[in-house]
């Protein structure tokens, strides 16, 4: 059999190789005829072998593999989002529903030890919310309602009739009427744009706090449907995510945690925004405006002051996972559209306020 030469080989040599055997050698060593001289000014070292090309097309197209699936997976990654857990009871009851239908599922078969505690806890805020807004609304604020339930009109008319004589004319006590427009002038110290003012703040918070809300809801249904894995998932820097959870799951938590606190800040905003109308004066207006606020952090000031510190910590590193979709799959609808949408639902809450169920003493 003939040896291997060197492949830079001499015409007498190839001519030698191909009367000893030719066709076994071209069979065999198809890939040593490969090598032709450089038309360039390159090397003849540029031009590589036939089964050197093949490797280094082989390493190519696993090289554009790689690439391919690392953009794929840059792709799904970009296709979610996260967002994270608040120290709240909502929260921290849908975790501890979440981590018990995991423990439940697996081989330990137990409860999250502080779902019970979240509930309580959860029950709790609910009831001191629903409690002390009626309380407000019925011994205070259904109160200063009193002096404009009736005979509103003939009240106002008697004052501006007063106003527009030259010289003004005083009101008399005499006349039921204009008595008790006398008494409604007496209490109505900062009716103007006074109110105008604190009622707008009022409503964007409120705004905001119904904004939260649906956000949250909406991310629940956003979150991807159960794989055969539970619905938690431990990223490599020790936080965990909610990346999966059932249909079931999702309706229990929007029925338990968002539309009980949706029906509790609505009511929330009907009491502060009548409260704000009918005030009489600002310095009557401070403590029932810091009642409201207290009544908003009621979930907050449940969770943080009676949960274990251990909860709290699994709190505040889970995540929830969901799928970019709707409006957070616009950069400007996320940083215009929703800002734009809140500021006329503002501006709708105050105009209903102040002009359409209190117009009658903005007058």
């Amino acid at each position: 059999m003939t040896s291997v030469r060197p492949l830079l080989v001499t015409e007498s040599d190839n001519e030698a190789i191909l009367n000893d055997n030719p066709k076994p050698e071209s069979v065999e060593f198809a890939e040593l005829d490969t090598v032709k001289p450089s038309t360039t000014e390159q090397s003849d070292f540029s031009t590589a072998p036939a089964y050197r090309t093949r490797s280094a097309t082989s390493d190519a197209s696993t090289m554009k593999v790689k690439k391919s699936f690392r953009r794929l997976w840059s792709l799904v990654q970009e296709r979610v989002s996260t967002f994270p857990m608040q120290q709240n009871t909502g929260d921290g009851l849908i975790l501890a529903l979440v981590r018990t239908r995991d423990q439940i599922f697996s081989d330990t078969f137990y409860m999250e030890a502080g779902l019970h505690v979240q509930v309580v806890l959860h029950a709790a805020s609910l009831i001191l919310q629903y409690g002390l807004t009626y309380h407000l609304y019925f011994t205070l604020v259904d109160g200063l309602a009193a002096p404009f339930s009736s005979g509103i009109g003939e009240k106002m008319q008697a004052i501006v009739n007063a106003l527009e004589h030259d010289p003004p004319l005083p009101l008399s006590k005499d006349d039921p009427v204009q008595n008790e427009a006398l008494d409604l002038c007496m209490k109505q110290h900062a009716l103007g744009l006074t109110h105008l003012m604190v009622l707008s703040l009022w409503g964007a918070r409120m705004v905001a706090e119904v904004s939260e809300l649906l956000n949250s809801g909406t991310i629940l249904s956003l979150i991807a449907d159960p794989a055969d894995s539970g619905f938690l998932e431990e990223r490599d820097d020790g936080k965990m995510i909610v990346a999966h959870m059932s249909l079931m799951m999702k309706i229990a938590c929007v029925v338990l945690v968002i539309i009980p606190k949706l029906v509790c800040t609505s009511f929330l905003m009907w009491t502060g925004g009548k409260m704000f109308m009918l005030t009489h004066t600002m310095g009557s207006l401070i403590i029932p405006l810091l009642t409201l606020t207290y009544i908003l952090q009621i979930p907050a000031i449940l969770f943080t002051g009676f949960s274990s510190f251990k909860f709290k910590e699994k709190v505040q590193l889970t995540f929830y996972q969901y799928r970019v979709a709707l409006c957070y799959n616009s950069a400007n609808c996320q940083m215009f559209g929703l800002t734009l949408i809140k500021v006329a639902a503002t501006f709708c809450y105050v105009f209903f306020i102040y002009e359409l169920a209190f117009g009658a003493l903005t007058v």
